[in-house]
């Protein structure tokens, strides 16, 4: 018995040390996974095999082909309470989308002007420039659409569709002259 007893202990301190290596693995595995995605600059994310962007590129179907007249931006949303509490994936997963897409529109104007001609050389009040150009361009965008989303949410076995409780969508805007109109537009307006 007392053999049995030390086997047991032995066991547990085994899989107490193992348990703890995993779970270092897996939060390591999740920070650099954040880190590397984080940014200003178009790049590629891995996500249910779509190609998303976040910055000045291409168009949708093309983001490395010049010129660069999109602007991309990554967006979070949640699914609807309604979807939620009548366990419909397909639901939660309109919602969602719904909800970053509309969430975006709000913030990105604001952080196309922001990124675009902050520290921009020849501009020297960013923020008051920015501010005029802001509300110039609000009225010229040309829709804001959705490139992509992914799910984030955990899935729930019981519900198809339940990792879009959470998701990130990918909205963009095009705006003729890319980058290169705004920065020339700011500097217009500074110069007045």
């Amino acid at each position: 018995m007392l053999e049995w007893n030390l086997l047991l202990i032995s066991r547990e301190k085994k899989m107490s040390t193992l348990s703890k290596v995993l779970l270092l693995l897996n939060f390591l595995t999740i920070l650099t996974i954040y880190t590397c995605s984080s940014g200003d600059k178009a790049y590629e994310l891995e996500g249910k095999g779509v190609r998303e962007f976040e910055g000045w590129a291409g168009p949708p179907e093309e983001p490395k082909k010049k010129p660069f007249d999109y602007f991309y931006m990554k967006y979070a949303g949640r699914a609807s309470e309604k979807a939620v509490s009548k366990r419909s994936g397909a639901m939660m997963q309109e919602t969602c989308r719904d909800a970053a897409t509309t969430g975006a529109k709000g913030d990105l104007i604001g952080k196309l002007i922001g990124e675009t001609i902050t520290g921009a050389s020849g501009i020297a009040d960013a923020e008051s420039t920015g501010k005029v150009v802001m509300r110039e361009f609000q009225g010229k965008l040309q829709g804001v659409n959705v490139k992509a989303c992914k799910p984030l949410a955990i899935p729930d076995p019981q519900i198809p569709n339940s990792e879009w409780k959470e998701c990130e969508c990918v909205v963009y805007v095009r705006i003729d002259g890319g980058r290169e109109a705004v920065i020339a537009r700011a500097k217009e307006i500074e110069g007045k």
